[in-house]
């Protein structure tokens, strides 16, 4: 029944002329919390930090997204929350997996010069969107996750649009070995 409203409101705002941006899911404690769970279980072997939500764990001005060591990661539902209304829904999961990738290369001392440091996380953010995909059996994600990555490319520290394009898909084909290997 709230999905055929939610349509309705949908196609009524088209009717109307008004744009309908993506329908996201509420990111929230227990989102982000499942989440972890969900990212914990497929790589928790190689790392296990704890994420905290909204508390600018890692002294960052903002609270977005970001590791700092390999204990912390430290995200924003709001920035996780408008990256799914702009992306759709299970981006957050991505960009939290990309983080959990910077705890591996914390855990595993890897220090790679920018901007492969985060094009590798990239990749394994791809890993676990196959994951995701394979074994939780989620709607495919990698094209919004892609989009996401693709549209917060700096050209420096975290490369171009296509390189992230490449390396999250390519943790998706490959898989975590790869990323980690091959990168």
């Amino acid at each position: 029944m709230t999905s055929k409203l939610i349509n309705l409101f949908a196609l009524g705002a088209v009717l109307a002329g008004q744009s309908v941006g993506v329908l996201a899911m509420p990111v929230n404690n227990s989102y982000i919390q499942a989440s972890a769970k969900e990212i914990r279980g497929f790589l928790g072997g190689y790392s296990r930090p704890t994420v905290y939500l909204d508390q600018n764990a890692c002294g960052e001005p903002q609270a977005n997204a970001m590791a700092c060591g390999p204990y912390t990661i430290s995200v924003g539902t709001d920035f996780l929350q408008q990256q799914e209304s702009s992306y759709g829904d299970y981006v957050a999961k991505f960009i939290l997996a990309h983080e959990w990738g910077h705890t591996v290369q914390y855990t595993y001392n890897i220090n790679r010069q920018a901007p492969m440091q985060e094009l590798q996380a990239d990749c394994v953010g791809g890993t676990f969107a196959k994951y995701a995909e394979t074994n939780l059996r989620y709607p495919s994600f990698i094209e919004n996750a892609v989009a996401s990555a693709r549209d917060a490319a700096d050209y420096q520290e975290h490369g171009t649009p296509s390189q992230r394009d490449y390396y999250s898909r390519y943790g998706y084909a490959n898989g975590f070995s790869a990323c980690m290997n091959r990168i």
